[in-house]
């Protein structure tokens, strides 16, 4: 039988690096700091009240999930992003000045899909699956962890509904993502590359393998196997292709 569809709801989650390797004060911090940096992207971006009437609310200690309107993913996408880098550089200021070693990084995954209220449904499994790829664990390791606070998954959905036809304009590089039962594209954004994601790329070249090196057997067509016995005084001369007459000097 079938069912009534839920509403599309867009979904903003994050979870922040190495959460677990700070001490329990440490941890508090960070679980903290995570939400002041999100309220501070939604307002600097307009999106106040979108944070403020934020839905499904979920506080996983080191990170965080919302649902919002889908009509305000364009925003999400291009600004919000960009001033949540900006909003944890700010507040990297203020943790140095606590401890050197604790630092807020973050991972986030914006998707959008139907949900079921208060919070369910397979668009909100697939958002939580993103934040946790390891192209954007990836990311943040090539990165320089005093300038790049924020690497950021797009799902394929939101890409084709919001990117691709121009509603935001976004720079992503595509990436395969294989986390248990989840197999998807998705477009990696990072607002802020450094280190090797300058040199490399955000996804660097696969290296060559020697073993996948073609070498021609000497026997086989187009290989060349010359080989020379006994004494020899004179030149020897091998050529190739010949056009037109040719003299030895």
């Amino acid at each position: 039988m079938s069912e009534e569809l839920p509403p599309y709801l867009g979904v903003l989650v994050v979870d922040a690096e190495r959460y677990g390797s700070n001490t329990d004060p440490g941890q508090q911090k960070l679980a903290e700091a995570i939400p002041e940096v999100l309220a501070v992207a939604f307002a600097e971006s307009g999106l106040e009240q979108v944070w403020e009437q934020r839905l499904f609310p979920q506080d996983t200690g080191d990170g965080l999930g919302l649902g919002f309107d889908p009509r305000y993913l364009p925003v999400v996408a291009e600004q919000v992003l960009g001033a949540l880098q900006e909003a944890l550089v700010a507040r990297d200021v203020w943790m140095r000045k606590v401890h050197r070693g604790l630092r807020l990084r973050l991972r986030a995954a914006l998707h959008v899909g139907p949900i079921r209220h208060p919070g369910g449904g397979q668009a909100l499994v697939t958002a939580h699956r993103l934040v946790d790829a390891a192209p954007l664990r990836d990311a943040l390791k090539r990165s320089d962890a005093d300038r790049t606070f924020l690497a950021a998954l797009i799902s394929d959905r939101v890409h084709d509904d919001v990117i691709a036809t121009g509603y935001a304009t976004v720079a992503t590089t595509p990436v395969p993502v294989e986390i248990k039962e989840h197999r998807s594209t998705a477009h990696l954004h990072v607002p802020t590359p450094t280190g090797d994601l300058l040199n490399s790329g955000l996804v660097p070249a696969p290296t060559a393998d020697p073993a996948d090196t073609p070498h021609l057997d000497p026997l086989t067509p187009g290989a060349v196997h010359n080989v020379m016995t006994g004494h020899h005084t004179g030149t020897a001369i091998q050529v190739g292709h010949l056009h037109g007459g040719f003299t030895n000097h």
